[in-house]
């Protein structure tokens, strides 16, 4: 598929060139028969002749199985059932947009409908109905809501929240935003697409058309027009595009993306992280002359270093930003809450005294050998199990002082307890690290439990203490405090501790715990 690029970007700028009148003569001497390769050929020049903002133009528009000829628009007062067309509002590969006012409720509303020769073909009928089910499985105050899936005569359309504001492509050629506020808008869009992906839902063409900040301020992420549902979810196998079609945008397009291959929600993240650059910077990373070179810089080139574009920009948001666009979505962020949280860091590091860097931060308050509360959660999880562990020794030592046959019984029982805490809270230090999308489900089903272990652990602790009061006063002190404090620390200090590292998880009594904004 990169060959394919490389030689369609190739024939696509040398026809370029050329006058139009001897674009055909070129074609029929350098396509050498592929019939294939030359319809792609004219139907990007065909594109690019109509239209001179080909680069920022969905991918469907330009592909050769998607373009469609021109239908007659919508006009204003035109009335489609409840709806009375107010304006065009927008176009593209997977519709038109119009505002109109449902009037049945007295409210404006965005309605997004393919064009006749697109909904004859059952297929792409199916692919909007999926989209419809994708997206009315969101909730979330930065993702634009869907109202309605509607068919009228042959016409079948969606009903959208309408969000009044301007795009982040208005703004960026209106003014250049400083790196904090891209930062602001980086968190408010990261928590959108994260509420997405936990329900397997990927966009697939993020881009600063589709993200509007509204004039009642925060973000709205539009058009999941190409979402797609992926593997494990209740929309597995069920595509809104047909196997191998290349749709999105190209500038905005992840390398796994212009490769044909499949992709998930770290292609998302490459987008944003496109999206971000290009707010900060004022200037695209993989800018090119033609959408196929742009894209052809999206599978080989890397980008020039954001200190290069703007020097004030922190050096902890260019990391990010690039983690974001790394080629392979094996280098990028594994999951969007973990992107949610470097961003929400960032945030609050540069909401203080707008510094320039995370450095500078650091240097102007006392140091700390630790700051980040996930740090501190896993370092109690450790914590714990070594604590656990070592009191195996004393209680041992307990049983000889009491002798008899029952004087094991607080060791085994002790055993028990320590195997059952290790072993849980192992578990959730994984999953923390390596499968974050399934914390929410396993802390819930998990957390109880340690929680049990832990205070069993300290009756167990306490019992022994008890038993031994009279033969060693000072092994007995030392089984009831550590018993005593292994309880307080469960029941008061641990719930503290877990709700400061995930903000946005699960707390141990099940409840989801405020985020505010």
């Amino acid at each position: 598929m990169t060959e394919r690029w490389e030689r369609l970007a190739e024939l696509f700028n040398a026809a370029l060139s050329r006058p139009p009148a001897g674009r055909a003569a070129f074609l029929d001497a350098s396509c050498e028969g592929d019939a294939a390769l030359r319809g792609e050929v004219e139907s990007l020049l065909r594109a690019h002749d109509r239209s001179g903002e080909f680069l920022e133009r969905p991918a469907a528009d330009i592909g050769p199985a998607l373009i469609e000829d021109d239908v007659e628009p919508l006009a204003a007062g035109q009335q489609l059932g409840p709806y009375l067309i107010k304006e065009q509002i927008g176009r593209g590969g997977m519709g038109v947009v119009y505002l109109a006012e449902d009037t049945r409720l007295g409210r404006e509303v965005a309605l997004k409908m393919l064009p006749p020769g697109f909904t004859r073909d059952e297929m792409r009928r199916e692919r909007l109905r999926i989209e419809a089910r994708a997206a009315a499985t969101l909730s979330h105050p930065a993702i634009a809501t869907l109202y309605a899936l509607e068919e009228i005569g042959s016409t079948l359309f969606l009903t959208f929240e309408f969000v009044r504001g301007s795009t982040l492509r208005e703004i960026a050629e209106e003014r250049a935003l400083p790196p904090r506020a891209v930062v602001d808008l980086g968190v408010e869009i990261a928590r959108a697409l994260a509420a997405a992906h936990a329900k397997g839902i990927v966009h697939r063409d993020l881009k600063p058309d589709n993200l509007i900040v509204s004039d009642c301020g925060g973000v709205k992420v539009l058009d999941f027009g190409i979402a797609r549902f992926e593997r494990g979810t209740p929309g597995e196998g069920r595509r809104l595009t047909e196997s191998g079609a290349l749709l999105g945008t190209p500038a905005y397009m992840s390398p796994e993306q212009v490769d044909g291959k499949d992709a998930d929600f770290r292609s998302d993240l490459f987008s944003l992280g496109v999206v971000l650059y290009e707010l900060v910077a004022g200037t695209h990373p993989f800018e090119a002359t033609t959408p196929l070179s742009t894209a052809a810089r999206v599978l080989a080139a890397e980008p020039p270093a954001l200190s290069e574009q703007n020097p004030v920009v922190p050096k902890e948001l260019d990391r990010i930003i690039r983690k974001c666009m790394r080629k392979e979505p094996s280098e990028r962020y594994q999951s969007t809450a973990d992107l949610v949280v470097d961003l929400e860091l960032l945030q609050r590091v540069t909401g203080v005294q707008h510094a320039p860097t995370l450095e500078q931060k650091a240097a102007s308050r006392p140091a700390r050998p630790l700051s980040r509360p996930r740090t501190w959660w896993q370092i109690h999880q450790v914590a714990v199990m070594l604590v656990s562990i070592a009191m195996l020794y004393p209680v041992w030592r307990a049983r000889k002082l009491l002798g008899g046959e029952l004087a094991i019984i607080p060791f085994v029982l002790l055993i028990v307890g320590v195997v059952l805490n290790g072993t849980l809270r192992v578990h959730m230090l994984f999953t923390a690290a390596f499968n974050t999308a399934a914390f929410n489900a396993e802390f819930k089903r998990s957390g109880p439990w340690i929680q049990r272990s832990d205070c069993f652990i300290g009756a167990v602790l306490i019992i022994a203490a008890a038993s031994v009061a009279v033969p060693s006063t000072a092994l007995a002190g030392l089984l009831a405090g550590v018993g005593i404090g292994v309880i307080i620390v469960s029941l008061m200090i641990e719930p503290a501790t877990t709700r400061a590292a995930f903000p946005k998880r699960l707390s141990a009594s099940g409840r989801r715990t405020p985020v505010r904004r």
